[in-house]
């Protein structure tokens, strides 16, 4: 059975359901002018917070909340960034640093006070990134899912990029993802923007590569995008791992791998807390 809540003076709105695995929220938060859609797996500890890759909502993680739920016991919060999913977008007041503000003023919404873990997927590893860089949140530990790094999207490459993008794509992408829309019309002032601005070195991180590159990536950058993503390892406090047989949506062909890694670093740090 599901029951509305609404918090009109908090800008909440919260749609709550029972499951086997605890209790699940479907919440809109207003930040702004606008609404965030977040869903919430409540459980114990430190709570595991899911960024999703460009143009994707956070339904995009839904087969691996269980496995992780039950390996964990933690709360899980998959939410939908501006202008995609069920969230909305204030096209007049939009940028990458006011979207991470944002979050974090969300997350402060849910009752979310200090501690995080977070996982996140190609580009959500900006905006993950920028999160822990700011350092409003004791961040715990982070999984990497086939990343987007500034030692690959540099501001050059993000500008080719843009520029190889054609008009009817454009339009679509406006249409129908306006979230992306906006990412990527600003994607080389963003590529800038973190260039300064890195992962805290105290916090220890996975990164799982994908064996199958991203199309995107040409046949003349591949060994850049492999050094790329191998010299994150090499960081103390770093690990990296190979996905074996795996695309870019690494869960889709070996969600083993995803959930291993999650659950692995995820006891480990709670392990030395305790």
């Amino acid at each position: 059975m599901k029951q509305l809540v609404t918090f009109l003076g908090l800008g909440l709105f919260l749609f709550y359901s029972s499951s086997l695995s605890g209790q699940t929220i479907d919440t809109l938060i207003r930040v702004g002018e606008h609404h965030l859609h977040f869903r919430i797996i409540k459980g114990e500890g430190t709570p595991i917070l899911f960024e999703a890759g460009n143009g994707d909502s956070g339904e995009v993680w839904d087969s691996l909340l269980e496995p992780i739920r039950a390996k964990t016991g933690a709360t899980l919060i998959t939410y939908d960034r501006a202008g995609l999913g069920a969230s909305e977008i204030d096209t007049t007041n939009i940028g990458f640093a006011l979207e991470v503000e944002q979050l974090e003023g969300a997350l402060k919404e849910l009752g979310v006070e200090e501690k995080l873990f977070v996982v996140n997927h190609s580009f959500g590893a900006f905006y993950t990134t920028l999160l822990a860089y700011r350092k409003n949140f004791d961040i715990q530990g982070m999984v990497f899912i086939d990343p987007a790094l500034p030692c690959y999207f540099t501001p050059t490459w993000s500008k080719a990029y843009q520029e190889g993008l054609s008009d009817e794509n454009w339009a679509m992408i406006e249409e129908y993802r306006a979230g992306l829309y906006y990412v990527l019309k600003d994607l080389d002032g963003i590529a800038e923007y973190m260039l300064n601005r890195p992962l805290p070195k105290d916090i220890r991180a996975t990164l799982i590569a994908a064996e199958e590159i991203l199309p995107m990536v040409k046949a003349e950058e591949l060994q850049t995008w492999k050094d790329c993503l191998k010299s994150f390892g090499k960081t103390p406090k770093h690990r990296y791992v190979l996905a074996k047989g795996a695309g870019h949506k690494v869960w889709k062909k070996n969600p083993e791998i995803v959930v291993k890694e999650i659950t692995r670093l995820y006891k480990k740090l709670n392990r030395k807390k305790t």
